[in-house]
């Protein structure tokens, strides 16, 4: 893919709150003081009851969003994300930014267009987003590192199958297509690498920044709400069960088979458009082995094996497809090509009108 062009509106940056407020002022401040971009800064304050909303009022310039009562992490930026325009970049209110930060995090997800978030490197996270052994004492120290670490990974982008919520640059089109957080996931945990598998399966990469780095302090909500040890390991036990429940991810479906799936069906639609039929066809089985759920493997095969003159064979995938994603639009118009071509036209009326019925 080729690079973007700028973006013209501004980024939102988006910030839920509950209690916490010396962290929260850190963390305004230091988006004021180093933000290198036009932005519109959205504040949510998630019922606090400890001076943070008064503060956020106070933010000039910030749009302020009052819930009432702490809706959790996913509801909150939900709340925040209903005043976004353009790019959206999640930010935890523990969060200590430096300058440049956000240029590099758009850079990156302007640097292809099928990349569909970004997030930077930190001191403390978890993944591989995590940078380990480091250690600050003050603002100037992390200012230092983060500087040093953008000239040493200059442009340096990075294909991950996961990324945390902490901080998280979210592409417009990608809000468009798959909409906000699942709230379902309540205070929070696991709403992060939710929306990485909707994303990823959505056919958008995940990417790390290496050039761009956000000091992170780490759970000091959750602190304040007292969720620590036993509090906090049941939260995370409920959470990680309600993900696995939602997404039944066996074996061959991990989040990081997913992301090989969609790299191997970018290879195979580079052969197809180059004119290599045969290895096209060979990727598209590839990603389909990875990735046995995927709609668009089923779909991208058929189209090759359509232009490989085999109209049956593609007329079967179409239908796949579909009966993985009924509500796969450019499947559903192969699928009514590949009829017509066969003389299949009732058939392909009958197989939509099930998977419609299905649907409702």
């Amino acid at each position: 893919m080729t690079p973007s062009a700028p973006v013209s509106a501004p980024i939102s940056i988006i910030i839920p709150a509950f209690n916490q407020l010396e962290y929260c002022r850190q963390c305004v401040h230091s988006v004021l003081l180093n933000t290198d971009l036009s932005y519109k800064l959205v504040l949510v304050d998630n019922g606090s009851t400890d001076g943070v909303s008064e503060f956020f009022d106070g933010v000039p310039g910030a749009t302020v969003v009052h819930t009432g009562r702490n809706l959790g992490f996913a509801a909150g930026v939900n709340r925040g994300l209903e005043h976004a325009e353009g790019h959206a970049l999640l930010l935890n209110s523990d969060t200590l930014v430096s300058r440049g930060w956000l240029g590099r995090l758009e850079r990156a997800l302007r640097s292809a267009d099928d990349i569909g978030m970004v997030g930077p490197r930190s001191n403390l996270v978890s993944g591989s987003q995590q940078i380990d052994g480091l250690e600050f004492t003050s603002m100037g120290e992390i200012d230092a590192f983060a500087a040093a670490r953008a000239e040493s990974h200059a442009g340096q982008v990075r294909d991950v199958a996961r990324l945390v919520g902490f901080c998280l640059l979210i592409r417009d089109k990608v809000l468009a297509q798959v909409g906000g957080l699942d709230e379902s996931y309540g205070i929070g945990n696991y709403e992060d690498d939710d929306y990485c598998v909707l994303v990823l399966r959505a056919g958008w990469r995940l990417c790390v920044a290496e050039d761009a780095f956000v000091f992170h302090y780490g759970g000091r909500t959750f602190l304040g709400m007292g969720i620590v040890e036993e509090d906090w390991r049941a939260l995370m036990d409920e959470n990680r069960r309600r993900f696995e429940a939602k997404w039944d991810l066996k074996p061959g479906e991990r989040i990081d088979a997913v992301q090989q799936a969609l790299e191997v069906n970018r290879r195979a639609c580079a052969a197809l458009e180059a004119g290599d039929v045969a290895g096209a066809l060979r990727l598209f089985k590839d990603a389909i082995a990875l990735a046995p759920h995927e709609a668009r493997h089923y779909n991208d095969l058929g189209v090759a094996l359509w232009q490989a003159g085999d109209a049956a064979r593609a007329y079967d995938h179409f239908t796949r497809a579909l009966r993985r994603d009924p509500h796969y639009a450019e499947a559903r118009e192969n699928l009514r090509h590949a009829a017509e071509a066969l003389g299949r036209a009732e058939d392909a009326r009958a197989l939509l009108q099930r998977l419609d019925s299905r649907k409702d």
